[in-house]
């Protein structure tokens, strides 16, 4: 399994040291003094990027009355916290839950509704999975507050300038560099970086060998977050080498690390956008507008039998037969969660894994949930799923909308890479699991400095309609002629 709830419930090697649950608890002091020490901005970034970075997976509190806290609900909770301190006006004037936030209300109505029709057990042979209360509405939302919205709403609260853009752009591209010192150690040596800081492996070290060698994981929770990780971080870096911020040779490093990670599924990404982006000239908003309608209408496209899985299978076959048979057994296992998910369509069957196929004689699990997507709808139904994926992709509409309006080269760079970005993130929400914050964290920024750019063009002198109004009004009367008076 590949979502981070799969992924725990994956064999966890070794035991949590002290180490590891101080470091949960140390976030908290390190939040504040970086945001004492550093612009708000920068602080922002640097705290959000480096808890999915550093600190420990899998382990989390379980205080009572609420979910349980990891380390993605300890971060984005603190860092808000930090918003508020050092740049209380930035968060006031995002005015939240209104404008793209609005998607979050699908959300929260839907835990609700999921909720009120999910009061009944399932019962499968001899297990019982328990029905839906009140408190699993609450803490549902609590959950998609701290993990969903808040990371969004950062993003789109703190980055609001060209300059916050390129702040954040190469905080991402100086973020993989760094990563990509441990990414060549475990390459090398092993996935030992969590084993030796923090006492034990977030998943079985069976999930972090590939191809004769090893899968980094370094602090994520499995080797397709890592890569993830670097392709968004090599994105960045062809961005900022095509404005004239950075130089060629450092995507062409990370690219070099990113191959080396040995997950298929991203490196098939990278084969297509690496070289996209490196070469074409004048970026176009198209493909993450393309590629944000395929993952919103992805449910409907497999309802309907229209989506072409034979045919990736049989591509993947010519590349690698693991891959294809894992295709293939991930295609069907979908088929089975889609046919139970229709059962309840519109707010889903709830949490306790009642979502899932089970044998009606022995209650055996039957199915495999990798992709975000199927887990999404068939625990929330097309009410919450068209909420999450909304708030993640609704930027990318955004940036589509206002193309024409982004006039300087540079910075169509800037919001064309950051809205591939988010797409590509979105698009690998279809095959594997969420496994961070970070594609809402970045979609949020792409939502917060889109108005930027178009305040730029409409007040530029001769521009928008309130220049060629105040045109009008102070331009001097016209002359009349004196034409006809003579004759």
């Amino acid at each position: 399994m590949t979502s981070r709830d799969g992924a725990r419930g994956a064999a966890m090697d070794g035991s949590p040291n002290w180490f590891s649950w101080t470091a949960l608890v140390l976030f908290a002091p390190l939040v504040m003094v970086l945001f004492a020490r550093l612009q708000p901005v920068l602080a922002t970034v640097v705290t959000m990027l480096g808890a999915v970075m550093f600190l420990p997976e899998v382990i989390r509190f379980d205080p009572p009355l609420l979910p349980p806290i990891d380390k993605q609900t300890l971060a984005t909770f603190w860092v808000f916290i930090g918003c508020l301190w050092r740049a209380r006006d930035r968060v006031r004037s995002a005015k939240v839950m209104r404008g793209v936030d609005s998607f979050f209300w699908l959300v929260l109505i839907g835990s609700i509704g999921t909720a009120l029709t999910n009061p009944d057990d399932v019962v499968t042979g001899p297990v019982v999975r328990q029905g839906l209360t009140t408190y699993d509405a609450f803490a549902g939302v609590v959950k998609d507050v701290l993990f969903v919205f808040l990371p969004f709403f950062i993003g789109r609260a703190m980055f609001r300038t060209p300059d916050d853009l390129r702040v954040f752009l190469k905080a991402l591209v100086v973020a993989g560099l760094v990563y990509s010192l441990f990414a060549l150690f475990e390459i090398r040596m092993s996935p030992q970086t969590h084993w030796q800081i923090y006492g034990y492996h977030p998943a079985s070290f069976e999930m972090m060998m590939r191809g004769g060698g090893y899968r980094p994981t370094i602090c994520m929770i499995t080797g397709l977050a890592v890569a993830m990780f670097f392709l968004s971080s090599i994105m960045a870096s062809i961005a900022r080498t095509k404005t004239g911020e950075s130089k060629w040779y450092v995507p062409t490093y990370l690219t070099t690390v990113f191959v080396l990670c040995k997950s298929t599924g991203a490196i098939v990404y990278g084969l297509f956008l690496i070289p996209l982006m490196s070469f074409v000239r004048r970026p176009k908003l198209w493909l993450p507008l393309v590629l944000a309608g395929l993952v919103f209408t992805f449910p409907l496209l497999r309802h309907a039998d229209l989506f072409p899985t034979r045919q990736i299978t049989d591509f993947f076959m010519g590349i690698s037969e693991d891959r294809a048979l894992s295709l293939w057994f991930r295609f069907e296992n979908e088929d089975q969660l889609l046919d139970r998910a229709r059962e309840r369509l519109w707010f889903g069957w709830g949490g306790y894994s009642r979502q899932r196929v089970y044998d009606p004689m022995t209650g055996e699990d039957l199915s495999v949930t990798d992709g975000h997507w199927i887990i999404q709808l068939g625990e929330r139904g097309m009410v919450g799923y068209v909420g999450m994926f909304g708030l993640l992709l609704w930027p990318i509409v955004s940036a589509f909308r206002a193309r024409k309006r982004i006039v300087d080269e540079h910075d169509r760079h800037m919001v064309a890479a950051l809205a591939l970005i988010v797409a590509i993130n979105a698009v690998d929400l279809l095959p594997n699991g969420l496994f961070s914050y970070l594609p809402y964290f970045y979609s949020g920024v792409l939502a917060g400095v889109l108005p930027a750019f178009v305040a730029a063009r409409t007040s530029a002198p001769g521009r928008g309609p309130a220049a060629r109004a105040a045109a009008r009004r102070t331009a001097p009367p016209p002359r009349r002629s004196v034409a006809p008076a003579m004759a």
